[in-house]
């Protein structure tokens, strides 16, 4: 049985041996890990805080996926102090797709307008943001590089993509024990391959001031992510920056270093067990976390 994972692109052939427990459809889970780094000082320690946390996904339509986070915890490390606590994510969002990637994100109001950042964060790891005609002109082992801008969560950016591909060896989906294949699907008509593609990310319009969980004012650095696609699917996105802080008689002078490490893999492709809900009221909003949302839909 074929689904897909991420709409004009990613599809996966699903080995099932009883179709009527798919009545309702595929469940997709990702193990998702978000980490923020925080550093004052080259000889103080470095603060860390990280969400760890489930993705689940369902397609919703041709061109959605209705997602939600659960079973997510924050982990915080500093100076003084380890603690680790339970949080509620259990906010219900929609990714909305097109032929180039992500188009922006439906949500449910009332939300937390930090929640609302981190769900558009989630979102961009799903954003290929490609010419699907430069991946098709690929050859069956190879590399291409080109630039072309991207709408991010960090703004629209100048985006340098380096796509490599090469052919999968056919025993290893045996060998890992898969109950799935993955199919890229503008390569569709070719043999399994693994596919790589890297996005550096330059000179974006409308970046984000600020970081999550600080008010100091960001001036942004290093944005790069990587999409890896064999047997598996793992995105991997880091962003680093410095942060000035809140103007006071002891931070005047002082920058912060601070980098944002965003890891998401797929797990399992699994049969949903019930109907798909529904998202009432919701409205589509952009993946750039620097673009306000309608008042009404802040908590």
């Amino acid at each position: 049985m074929n689904v897909v994972l991420i709409p004009f692109f990613l599809a996966a052939s699903v080995i099932v041996n009883d179709t009527s427990k798919w009545t309702f459809g595929p469940k997709y889970s990702y193990d998702l890990n978000m980490t923020y780094i925080m550093k004052t000082d080259p000889q103080e320690p470095v603060e860390t805080m990280t969400l760890i946390s489930e993705l689940k996904c369902r397609p919703k339509a041709a061109d959605n996926l209705f997602c939600h986070l659960q079973n997510s915890t924050i982990v915080n490390i500093g100076k003084n102090r380890n603690t680790t606590r339970e949080v509620e994510t259990e906010q219900m969002f929609e990714i909305k797709f097109n032929e180039r990637g992500v188009e922006g994100l439906i949500i449910e109001p009332p939300s937390r307008m930090e929640v609302v950042n981190i769900l558009r964060k989630i979102a961009n790891q799903f954003n290929v943001g490609v010419d699907w005609r430069k991946i098709e002109r690929i050859s069956q082992a190879g590399e291409w590089q080109f630039m072309a801008r991207e709408n991010s969560s960090m703004g629209n950016c100048a985006t340098v993509y380096k796509i490599t591909r090469e052919e999968l060896k056919t025993n290893t989906v045996e060998e890992e024990h898969i109950d799935f294949r993955l199919i890229v699907l503008p390569m569709i008509d070719d043999a399994i391959s693994n596919l790589s593609i890297e996005k550096s990310r330059i000179a974006c319009i409308n970046p984000p001031r600020y970081v999550d969980f600080s008010s100091g004012i960001l001036k942004m650095g290093r944005f790069v992510s990587k999409i890896q696609i064999n047997n598996r699917f793992e995105v991997s996105t880091e962003f680093d920056g410095k942060v000035r802080p809140p103007l006071s008689i002891d931070s005047m002078n002082r920058m912060l270093s601070f980098k944002e490490i965003m890891q998401l893999n797929l797990k399992s492709i699994e049969p949903a067990q019930d109907e798909l809900p529904s998202i009432f009221y919701g409205e589509l909003i952009d993946l750039n976390i620097n673009t306000d949302i309608p008042s009404n839909f802040i908590n």
